[in-house]
């Protein structure tokens, strides 16, 4: 019977080799990894290079455990030093690959985390929030989508919207701006939903069937954020159609927020008319038609500025006022952008 070669004293000299290596890639990360992860964008790319290192590391070694199968199976059985030598090496290559990978779990978790943060959670103007009636547990933020939030007055909103140059609003940037700088001042342990109230109502934040979210939860809020950032303004501005999506929800909110620049305007009277042909009239009617839905809950309201609704202001102050709300009218430089 033909004996069985017993493993070659060099293999287990390059095994000994790779496992060092190996180690002082795990040592490399652990000494390294939270200074890389929470420095800037050149520490974020270290971070990725520790990352791509230790998956590297991670792919050679478990090469290295299936190369040791062949050398356990030729390695003769009244060799027991050399075959010991071999399973204690495939044992500290499994220890080693499951160390990699709780390692790597923690860095990218820790390195989406630590991203978000510094953009994420602008620093609110409380000059201008302190007043708000943002009454936790839940809060409510309605950011008005029509075609006027483009600009001061019809006319220009009308252009841009033709144009396509949503992207030049001042207006619409400010708007926006708004909702981080309010979301940036919400408690915490307040939950907080955002809906873009346009015709239509929908959620910016979560999901239809639960839009609430912890806004100190970056992934949340990251999302929360994109969303954000792709919202278009056009049409009209449907006030009655948003407060009964608030009805619908599951769990009513404590306190409600509408950013916009005016009164209603949708649905439009027939036959089907743009905000300019509106009258205030027209206007006021629609906003009383919507009062009877509003919540039993604060309603705080800031109005940006356009041309044609010399009434808004004084009918959200009366709305505010019956509610224990806060209507505020900011300076044009609020927020900063």
């Amino acid at each position: 019977m033909k004996k069985r070669r017993e493993a070659q004293s060099s293999a287990l000299s390059f095994m000994d080799c790779i496992c060092c290596g190996f180690g002082a890639v795990l040592l490399l990360f652990i000494l390294t990894a939270k200074k890389q992860i929470t420095q800037g964008d050149e520490n974020a790319s270290q971070a990725q290079a520790a990352g791509a290192a230790l998956t590297a590391a991670i792919s050679q070694a478990q090469a290295q455990q299936l190369a040791l199968e062949p050398a356990l199976a030729q390695t003769a059985p009244n060799s027991e030093s050399s075959l010991q030598q071999l399973q204690t090496q495939q044992a500290e290559l499994a220890k080693q690959i499951a160390a990699a990978r709780e390692a790597l779990d923690a860095l990218q978790s820790t390195e989406s985390t630590q991203q978000a943060a510094p953009i994420d959670r602008p620093s609110a103007d409380q000059s201008y929030l302190s007043g708000l009636r943002l009454r936790g547990p839940r809060a409510v933020i309605l950011l008005e989508s029509s075609g006027s939030m483009l600009a001061e007055n019809a006319n220009t909103a009308l252009d841009l919207i033709q144009s396509k140059a949503q992207s030049s609003s001042e207006k619409w940037a400010r708007a926006k701006a708004a909702v981080r700088a309010v979301i940036a001042a919400i408690p915490k342990e307040t939950q907080v939903a955002v809906f873009q109230m346009g015709e239509q109502t929908t959620p910016l934040s979560g999901t239809a069937s639960a839009p609430y979210i912890d806004p100190y939860d970056n992934r949340a809020l990251l999302q929360l954020l994109e969303r954000l950032d792709q919202a278009q303004a056009s049409g009209g501005a449907n006030l009655a159609e948003a407060l009964r999506t608030l009805q619908k929800l599951q769990t009513r909110p404590s306190s409600v927020l509408l950013i916009g620049d005016g009164l209603p305007t949708a649905p439009a009277p027939a036959p089907a008319a743009p905000r300019s042909r509106l009258t205030e009239i027209d206007r006021v009617q629609l906003f009383q038609r919507a009062m009877p839905l509003r919540p039993n809950a604060p309603f705080n309201t800031i109005l940006l500025p356009f041309e044609g609704d010399p009434s808004a202001a004084g009918l959200f102050w009366q709305l505010s006022a019956q509610t224990a709300g806060v209507t505020l009218i900011p300076d044009n430089d609020w927020p900063q952008q």
